[in-house]
């Protein structure tokens, strides 16, 4: 996925006396906080790292070479986005300076600034808390003045404003702990400087932190098996089990409290692992730490070296258990250490065992299993060197299952690279043996690996830079969307689906890419403006699909509504409607508006327009008024005059002297007629009637180019 196969060699000076050749893989740092294809880290070892719930990666300081080709302690941070697969130089130097290692920038304690970093180191331990922000602790280095040896300073980092803050400890090294009360947390509580501790962050985002090796004032080295936790919260530590010294107990020439392991699978109160540092770390889906192996002592509290024990810790009861490996060291012509019962690739089996090592790097996946890579220690016949061979640990059956890499080191101290066509998986593919390399787990539920110490392609042994990416189960199938990416003119109402049985869907509709502690789709989605959906699945047994995203484009517009459709007023008076502007694709803008169509002797006015409210609508009255020569408006109908009846009536009937009580008749009805209809009809001077008027009225709604209209009828009595 990026980074270098192939080592370059140099020589290099240290505290004034010449080494090497040694090998690394050069890298580009390009500008502070941009991101670009060309970026990588350079080779390194023992650095912190972190993965953040967003999908990002995070990188921190280690052993290696610098922007130069000096060799040195690093304390640049590093950003990497696996969707673009770019780095970013975030904070910190590109160079270790003139003392191989770069002083710490304290600053003010609990107060962030920029130019805070901590100082060149290696070998700290690392967290991430439930806002994202990334914590570091201690580790071997530089301190505020320059000096170097083991640290126990507590550093905070926040993404979102790119600064440091110091939080706890000292800003001096070689400090002692502050152990307090055994369980009981105190502003004063601090472990000592320390480095290669193993930690964890449990359910109720809390930091753990066990053991790692410990420099004194009179520079002996010593190896803890202490244990505390760490609320974020409070800025507050507790020690919570182990011992606050390292003991008398020699084990491999380091001084080192044994382990107690009482009955495999029982957890005791008494229960303890043994001091040791470089362990392999993992918290399961239940919330409880899982600790493997490291660089510690055993049982006997006499044999020192890379063991293979696995243990479990319940932070509910605070309680360890052996579950796994064993308590003791076999030493012979290779030193001291168990070799691996590999079994058979991809079977798993109770016997299956790793071999000691530490420096080992750890990964949990979506299913609860813990997988180990490599470290430092032994294979299947017994020699030590750079491993590469891949484990799957089941919690429920209590099973190792071997599923990659070699069983030996080989002909050298470590198997070689093979890598195979940058970005294309193969079955062959497999990173060369290594130690402390550095490790994260994205959203989908894959493993990425970067750097470390060892192999390259050709068998070289140095600070790699590369960076490998592993899919442990068949992926779920894409989600796919009912609307395409497009640009429409109107609300669109998009459905996810997933082919995958039982697959539940992630979604977000701000680019992002989504996580399992995104929304979970669960109906229609109404995009009725300009965004992007991304959806991933994730379904039992198989890790999360690749994320699907759909684009779409709504440019801003309105409708236009008006209620009620017919308005009638009486001549001289006004009436009222109410004019709706809905937005469409985020329109925002205020609208003026237009009658046309009125009758002669009426007008229409408009309360003041407002831009649409978050709701997305807004409203104006529309009023409508009506003067009194409006009314005049009539069509003229005029009845028969009397005459014209009585002529009718004549010409009818004959003027004879016989009918004429006939026509007298009629003409009385005729005129007795003319009377009703004048007088039902209303009368004017010309004797015209009144009837209403009827007009269609176009409003007009006009913002910048974008213009819309509405009609309503209007009666004018």
């Amino acid at each position: 996925m990026g980074g270098s196969s192939v080592l370059s060699c140099t020589s290099y000076t240290f505290n004034g006396i010449p080494y090497g050749p040694y090998c690394g893989q050069s890298g580009v740092y390009g500008t502070l906080g941009t991101p670009a294809v060309g970026n990588i880290p350079r080779g390194r070892s023992d650095a912190s790292y972190w993965a953040e719930s967003g999908g990002h990666f995070w990188l921190f300081g280690g052993s290696g070479y610098d922007a130069n080709w000096n060799w040195g302690y690093l304390n640049d941070l590093w950003e990497f986005n696996p969707d673009t697969n770019e780095w970013a130089w975030v904070s910190g130097s590109s160079t270790v300076g003139s003392n191989v290692g770069q002083p710490g920038v304290y600053g003010t304690l609990g107060t962030p600034a920029a130019e805070n970093t901590p100082g060149g180191r290696t070998q700290a331990a690392s967290w991430i808390d439930n806002s994202g922000n990334l914590w570091l602790f201690g580790g071997v280095g530089y301190d505020v003045g320059g000096s170097y040896c083991d640290l126990n300073d507590l550093w905070e980092f926040n993404p979102s404003t790119n600064e440091w803050t110091w939080m706890n400890g000292s800003n001096a090294i070689k400090q002692p702990g502050v152990y307090g009360k055994l369980g009981t947390p105190a502003a004063g509580n601090t472990p000592g400087g320390r480095c290669a501790a193993a930690s964890w962050t449990d359910r109720s985002g809390n930091f753990w932190l066990f053991g790692g090796e410990s420099t004194d004032a009179n520079d002996n080295v010593g190896l803890y098996n202490d244990l505390w936790e760490f609320n974020p919260s409070t800025n507050e530590w507790t020690w919570m089990g182990g011992s606050g010294s390292v003991g008398n107990n020699y084990a491999g020439g380091v001084l080192a409290r044994p382990g107690v392991y009482g009955n495999l699978g029982t957890p005791a109160a008494g229960n303890i692992p043994g001091g040791r540092q470089s362990a392999s770390n993992w918290t399961d889906s239940s919330g409880n730490l899982w600790l493997f192996g490291g660089w510690g002592a055993d049982a006997t509290g006499i044999n020192g070296g890379p063991l293979n024990d696995l243990w479990e810790f319940s932070p509910l009861t605070n309680e360890w258990a052996w579950m796994g490996g064993s308590g003791t060291m076999n030493c012979g012509t290779y030193g001291c250490g168990q070799p691996g019962v590999y079994g058979t690739l991809g079977t798993p089996a109770t016997g299956n065992v790793p071999g000691g090592r530490y420096y080992a790097t750890s990964w949990t996946d979506d299913m609860g299993h813990l997988w180990l890579f490599g470290g430092l220690g032994k294979d299947s016949v017994g020699p030590q060197g750079y491993l590469n061979d891949l484990w799957e640990f089941s919690p429920l059956t209590n099973e190792w299952t071997w599923m990659g890499g070699s069983s030996t080191i080989g002909s050298g101290l470590g198997q070689p690279g093979v890598y195979g066509t940058l970005g294309v998986p193969a079955a062959g593919n497999v990173p060369g043996g290594r130690e402390s390399a550095n490790i994260w787990t994205d959203s989908s539920g894959n493993f990425w690996l970067f750097g470390g110490d060892g192999f390259d392609a050709k068998g070289n042994d140095g600070s790699l830079n590369d960076l490998w990416k592993y899919q442990p189960y068949a992926a779920a199938a894409s989600p796919t969307f009912s609307v395409a990416s497009g640009t429409y003119t109107s609300t669109q109402s998009v459905t996810i689906t997933d082919s995958t049985a039982g697959a539940t869907i992630y979604y977000t509709t701000d680019g992002t890419t989504p996580a399992t502690s995104s929304t979970v789709y669960s109906g229609p989605i109404i995009v009725s403006s300009t965004e992007t959906l991304k959806a991933i699945a994730t379904a039992s047994g198989y890790v999360a699909s690749a994320a699907s995203t759909a684009a779409y484009t709504i440019p801003p517009d309105f409708t236009l509504a008006i209620n009620p459709a017919s308005i009638s007023v009486q001549g001289g008076q006004s009436g009222t409607a109410t004019i709706t502007v809905q937005d469409n694709g985020g329109f925002n803008s205020n609208v003026s508006f237009a009658c046309s169509g009125l009758p002669a002797g009426a007008a229409c006015s408009f309360t003041t327009q407002t831009q649409p409210t978050p709701e997305g609508v807004s409203f104006s009255t529309l009023t409508v008024t009506t003067s009194a020569a409006a009314a005049t408006l009539r069509r003229n109908e005029r009845p028969l005059f009397p005459g014209s009846v009585l002529a009718v009536a004549l010409c009818c009937l004959g003027w004879k002297k016989r009918r004429r009580l006939q026509i007298l008749l009629l003409l009385a009805v005729s005129v007795a007629g003319w009377s009703l209809l004048t007088g039902c009809g209303g009368s004017s001077p010309n004797g015209s009637a009144h009837l209403p008027t009827l007009s269609t009225v176009t409003v007009t709604a006009t913002s910048g180019t974008l213009s819309h209209t509405a009609t309503f009828s209007l009666t004018v009595n």
